[in-house]
């Protein structure tokens, strides 16, 4: 087993912002996972009428607006002052703001809300941030990329801090679009079950406030965990199903990453899609990197309360990680329906509320984009 002191220069997490169907902050993110409970409803904002499914989850609150202009800037500014709040950094010109997202949606030619390129830009100028800002689009696998991206830019040292993370709005585009793909599923996300067909989607936001550890302890700042690994690949035979190598080599980069053995991770928050090739090709990797320990591994998907947060997912499963890992519990997996055979063997966490987990050390959260890209994030305790 490989050793966890602690490194100077090592990438960790000193604040956490979200906006999700479950609640407005990262509080309630925790309670509906726990209560399996999230804010799933009718779309009213554009027609659905030719669509396999008519709802999807948005923020609850009497005073939201998921048809407004700019509802995906909005979303990203919210969760990032939570997470800038939290971490109480110094002002620095040396802050960056790194957002993965999907495209904007369009009608009739024109381009309601901002471009997708304009969105980190615009976040920074909300928050009076003035490093780099960049805007990364990688579908499913927007949100973990820019965290990935974010640590990147620290080890690189073109940057002290990083607001990383993502957000997406349900937009006409998009939702019509998965649609056409036979993607969406009349009944949402339901992984790992037998009937499973397809994803709901969700709007939302997931951002982390990231920094070196010497730079959080010399300022007293509250490490909630370490960003100990991240790895990246591009395989797919299909478009809207990864490739079992892509995802098992992003998982094991990964781990190279954090010079972390298999057997010191605790908890994978999967993919976990609900598409029938998607549940099966990423179990068939993790099952290949963890061999017969993939049967104690707790394996949750935050998509069976959540559904699918698009260009968010990543980055509010990554932070449901950190949670996992500060508190030392685990979040449950809905199953809805009969479990799939397949996947007997599995701990899926099928609880009522969170499971406790004492000394958790490590949890590796995977995302799967649409065209190929795969992104492992490996985070342990702090």
């Amino acid at each position: 087993m490989t050793s966890m002191s602690a490194d100077p220069t090592e990438t960790v997490v000193t604040g956490r912002g979200a906006c999700s169907p479950a609640g407005p902050d990262v509080h309630s993110l925790w309670r509906g996972l726990c209560e399996k409970r999230a804010c799933i409803r009718d779309i009213e904002h554009f027609d659905t009428s030719t669509a396999s499914l008519h709802r999807a989850g948005f923020v609850p609150g009497p005073d939201e607006r998921p048809d407004s202009p700019g509802r995906t800037l909005e979303l990203a500014v919210r969760a990032a002052r939570q997470a800038v709040r939290e971490a109480a950094p110094p002002p620095s010109h040396r802050t960056a703001v790194v957002l993965g997202s999907t495209e904007p949606t369009t009608t009739d030619g024109g381009t309601q809300g901002l471009f997708p390129g304009l969105l980190a830009s615009r976040c920074a100028e909300a928050l009076s941030v003035t490093g780099e800002a960049v805007t990364v689009a990688s579908a499913s696998a927007s949100g973990a990329l820019g965290i990935s991206m974010g640590r990147d830019m620290l080890r690189a040292g073109d940057a002290d801090t990083v607001l990383a993370g993502g957000a997406d709005a349900v937009t006409e585009t998009a939702f019509l679009g998965l649609n056409s793909l036979r993607t969406l599923s009349p009944h949402g996300c339901r992984p790992f079950t037998r009937d499973r067909r397809g994803i709901g989607v969700s709007e939302g936001a997931g951002l982390l406030h990231l920094e070196r550890r010497d730079s959080a302890e010399a300022r007293g700042a509250r490490v909630h965990a370490v960003l100990a690994g991240a790895g990246v690949t591009n395989m797919t035979d299909h478009l809207a199903t990864p490739r079992a190598t892509g995802v098992r080599v992003a998982v094991e980069r990964a781990l190279a990453d954090a010079g972390m053995d298999p057997d010191e991770v605790d908890l994978v928050n999967a993919h976990g899609p609900g598409t029938r090739q998607g549940d099966r090709v990423e179990i068939e990797a993790l099952r290949e990197v963890f061999g017969a320990r993939t049967a104690e591994i707790p394996v949750v998907s935050s998509k069976s309360v959540l559904w699918h947060l698009q260009g968010a997912a990543g980055a509010i499963e990554a932070l449901i990680c950190v949670l996992c890992l500060e508190r030392d519990a685990i979040t449950p997996t809905r199953i809805t329906g009969a479990l799939d055979p397949a996947y007997a063997d599995l701990d899926l966490v099928d609880h009522d509320g969170a499971r406790p987990a004492p000394r958790l050390r490590a949890a590796l959260s995977v995302s799967c984009g649409l065209g190929g890209l795969n992104v492992a994030l490996l985070f342990r305790s702090a």
